[in-house]
């Protein structure tokens, strides 16, 4: 173990000096860690040209597993230990603190030297490696004044534009929001369907993911979270017209602004109805334009009764667009009752709620609006009728 946690230390200094001889003097050059070795040149090489605050890895603990060690010692043909082991790392200008990583590595010894050998020999049990951009090809990367874009060489080419358009999102969301945020975006761009689903989670529905706000962990105390990152999928961003860009961008970094103050209690119509309004400004789209499958119902006399719920906002819901002008219109009516500030004040008294959410929201409306949740929603529903009919 000693052995294992000084070549963690090297590892990582050779990461951030960017000496691939260095990263690979440590890896096993035995056949049977020829693909392992392989990606592991691939990783220090596609890594070289991200600007890194910090790149660290530390032992979390050994795994007592016998059936998984022998395969791997009859596999390399050698006494191995298999570790769990916590990558952690910070990109420079836009996080914070780092954040940490689950690596399940095999290291073998082999006289009297110990070599990192693998990552996938716990993989059957549970203990799948984590897989960063770096792992699906060499980065590049264009800086903004708020944005760091990380993208492929095949996409090279429109990271500068994505980093103005984000550049030109942040001012918007402050100008709501407030000052008290990070102020500066980290953005992926994917080149696979395969990346796109390791760094937005599988079970999204990809194909109708234009953009997504995810982070890697959440502080329970302070609600911050560290790895934000706003994963836009080119593809889709491709058939996006520049006013529809602008509305995506403002939307999703709106849920990077308000991510610490977004507490249990805060329900979904609020969250996605308060991006959906950020969203939207600037937009000039009138509201039946903006809201036209809603409109659609409305017109043809069906009036939602009350707020949507958090389920009807899952991934491939049957009338999600409709849920969303829902939510963006119930914020719209805030704030043109009690400001943006007003909007902005309910959510976080919501978020700051030790209370269910019914209870939080109610409080939050009653201090803000002096409405009850019953004369909220009647007047979001003489709202939407007056809106869209």
């Amino acid at each position: 173990m000693a052995q294992v946690s000084a070549l963690l230390a090297r590892h990582g200094d050779a990461v951030l000096a960017h000496s691939a001889a260095a990263f690979l003097a440590d890896v096993d050059t035995a056949a049977a860690a020829a693909d392992f070795r392989q990606r592991q040149q691939d990783q220090i090489t596609n890594v070289a040209r991200v600007p890194l605050q910090s790149w660290r890895y530390a032992v979390s603990s050994p795994v007592t597993e016998p059936a998984a060690s022998a395969a791997a010692s009859k596999r390399l043909g050698a006494p191995v230990l298999i570790v769990r082991v916590s990558m952690s790392y910070a990109l420079k200008f836009v996080d914070p603190q780092p954040s940490a990583h689950d690596l399940w590595w095999t290291f073998v010894q082999r006289h009297g030297r110990v070599y990192l050998a693998g990552d996938a020999d716990m993989a059957g049990l549970g203990g799948v490696s984590w897989t960063g951009p770096w792992d699906y090809g060499p980065l590049v990367a264009a800086r903004g004044t708020s944005s760091l874009v990380l993208g492929h060489p095949q996409d090279a080419a429109q990271l500068p534009r994505l980093a103005a358009a984000v550049d030109a999102a942040v001012p918007v969301v402050t100008g709501v929001w407030g000052s008290g945020w990070l102020r500066q975006v980290a953005v992926l761009v994917p080149a696979s369907d395969a990346e796109l689903a390791a760094l937005v989670g599988s079970g999204s529905a990809l194909t109708d993911i234009s953009a997504v706000a995810v982070f890697d962990a959440q502080d329970p105390a302070l609600g911050t979270r560290s790895g934000q990152r706003l994963v836009l999928n080119p593809r889709a961003l491709a058939e996006l017209t520049p006013t529809g860009l602008r509305v995506v961008l403002q939307h999703e970094i709106t849920h990077l602004a308000s991510a610490a103050a977004t507490g249990q209690a805060v329900p979904r119509w609020l969250v996605e109805g308060l991006a959906e309004y950020v969203g939207n400004l600037g937009s000039a789209q009138p509201v039946p334009d903006a809201a036209s499958e809603l409109r659609k119902e409305v017109v043809g006399g069906t009036v939602p009764t009350e707020l949507p719920g958090d389920g009807e906002f899952a991934p491939g819901a049957t009338r999600l667009p409709q849920v969303y002008e829902q939510a963006w219109l119930a914020c719209r009516l805030i704030a043109a009752r009690a400001g943006q500030a007003g909007l902005v004040r309910i959510y976080r008294l919501v978020g700051a709620s030790p209370d269910l959410s019914a209870t939080a929201v109610s409080a939050a409306l009653r201090q803000v609006l002096h409405l009850s949740s019953a004369a909220f929603t009647a007047q979001w529903r003489n709202y939407l009728t007056g809106q869209l009919k």
